[in-house]
């Protein structure tokens, strides 16, 4: 085949097969396999089942289609793997069986299962959730129609730690002149609520289902201090999405360069329920989508409520990964299949939301930005410290 971008399609009838004979009879036949545009190939198909596909360097793959019994939208995973959970690895004595979808193309299984505490975490704040969730979803929605705009608002949440961060957002879109008058932060604790309506920003606060949230920053990622904030990532999306909203939540960290709902705004833009920026990273525990969680879209529609109802209801997965990242990409997948969830996560090679990814392995995109060649929608303020402080540029 001519690309790697190119698609091979299996025909199950031949009533299926393209109108035009030439590439009808090539389809049937011994000789190469043609090439046609995705229209013409698929005219005549009522149904298609997708599957994506990579081929990891070092691991011979094969693919079985078994037809017969029923209709599968998942995909069974069979490895010759020795050994269980981290220690496992390829081997070619090992017989085939059947193996989660966390396990790496090298054998060992990144997924990491609750533990008890976990589920007690879990347990504590889904009582706190459901015994005070009449009087907080009278008070959200109070506000959220005090302040949305074309029904929809910026959702934010930050602890102590994070507050600076906060800070900076807020200075820097202002000084753009962006309004902000639709944001939302859902602080954790006190202090980062006093610095937000400080800032004149809207809040929402309950002490009790945050009262379990550290205050200080996570030291690093994936720290069980990073768990906790992650929890409070998914209890306010689920909050105001499950309000009818459409939101953009954001993590404090990120900084606008354009108004990003000139984008989102665009009729192209409104064919999907989520757009999700591309994490960059290809991790197994991040497939299929990739799709980072620190600044994305959502259209509020009963696909949605769905989705983030489930994010709530697995927060022991979320506290025992301790990446909100990892099982919203495994939720996105489940809500794709189930429920026809409509999910665009934008090109990792798109100028318009870059990510960490162009700053660590983009070095030739970091170049043309900062020498005024790239005009993206935002960046990572912690990567644009790092960045414009070494050439001597003063961040806002």
């Amino acid at each position: 085949m001519a690309s790697s971008q190119n698609t091979l399609i299996l025909y199950d009838s031949t009533s299926s097969l393209p109108s035009d004979k030439t590439m009808k009879n090539a389809a049937q036949g011994d000789g190469e396999i043609p090439e046609m545009n995705a229209m013409d190939a698929t005219e005549n198909c009522d149904a298609m089942n997708v599957l994506f596909i990579k081929s990891p360097p070092g691991l011979r793959q094969c693919y079985a289609l078994v037809g017969g019994q029923y209709q599968g939208y998942h995909v069974q995973r069979w490895m010759r793997i020795a050994g269980e959970g981290a220690h496992g690895q390829i081997s070619a004595t090992a017989p085939l069986h059947q193996v989660s979808r966390m396990v790496s193309a090298k054998g060992y299984d990144e997924l990491i299962m609750p533990k008890d505490w976990h589920l007690k975490l879990h347990r504590e704040i889904m009582l706190t959730y459901f015994t005070h969730l009449t009087e907080m979803q009278k008070e959200l929605k109070s506000t959220l129609a005090m302040i949305a705009i074309n029904n929809t608002v910026i959702v934010l949440t930050v602890n102590k730690g994070q507050s600076e961060l906060l800070i900076n957002w807020v200075c820097s879109a202002r000084s753009k002149g962006f309004d902000l008058k639709n944001a939302i932060v859902f602080p954790t604790d006190q202090f980062s609520k006093d610095v937000a309506i400080g800032l004149g920003l809207n809040t929402f606060y309950h002490e009790e289902l945050t009262k379990g949230i550290p205050d200080s920053e996570a030291a690093r990622y994936g720290d069980t201090t990073f768990g906790h904030i992650m929890m409070a990532k998914v209890i306010c999306v689920q909050m105001v999405n499950e309000l009818g909203y459409d939101l953009l939540f954001q993590d404090v960290d990120v900084i606008w360069y354009k108004n990003p709902f000139d984008y989102f705004n665009m009729d192209h833009a409104k064919n999907f329920d989520v757009y999700f920026q591309d994490d960059g990273s290809r991790q197994e525990r991040f497939a299929p989508y990739s799709a980072n969680s620190g600044f994305y879209f959502v259209r509020s529609n009963d696909r949605t409520k769905l989705l983030f109802r489930n994010m709530l209801n697995n927060g022991d997965l979320v506290f025992a990964a301790r990446s909100h990242q990892q099982v919203l990409t495994a939720m996105l997948a489940e809500m794709n299949n189930y429920a026809g969830l409509t999910v665009k996560v934008l090109n990792r090679d798109n100028d318009e939301f870059p990510s960490g990814y162009h700053y660590h392995m983009n070095k030739d995109w970091m170049r043309q930005w900062i020498d005024g060649k790239k005009d993206p929608y935002i960046f990572v303020s912690v990567t644009w410290y790092i960045c414009f402080n070494a050439i001597n540029l003063t961040p806002i």
